[in-house]
């Protein structure tokens, strides 16, 4: 199963998602999120849902999540 690891840039509110997949290959994703609410896009969600699962997706989706509040929430 592929595997993924969250950073975050937050001082310019951006989160950088690498999909590591089990031949090795390496895929990065990079988007913005909004600084006052934490909503963010990801476009390619379908793309890694087709791919790895929906479970995958939800479980990276939440670390993402996790993240960008501790992110908003040090800014208070």
């Amino acid at each position: 199963m592929a595997s993924f690891r969250v950073e975050l840039d937050a001082p310019n509110n951006i989160v950088l998602v690498m999909v590591t997949e089990d031949d090795g290959s390496e895929h990065d994703y990079q988007f913005d999120f909004d600084a006052r609410s934490g909503r963010y896009e990801f476009s390619e969600r379908d793309l890694l849902e087709r791919d790895f699962g929906t479970e995958w997706v939800e479980d990276m989706d939440r670390q993402v999540r996790e993240m960008i509040q501790k992110a908003l929430a040090s800014r208070k």
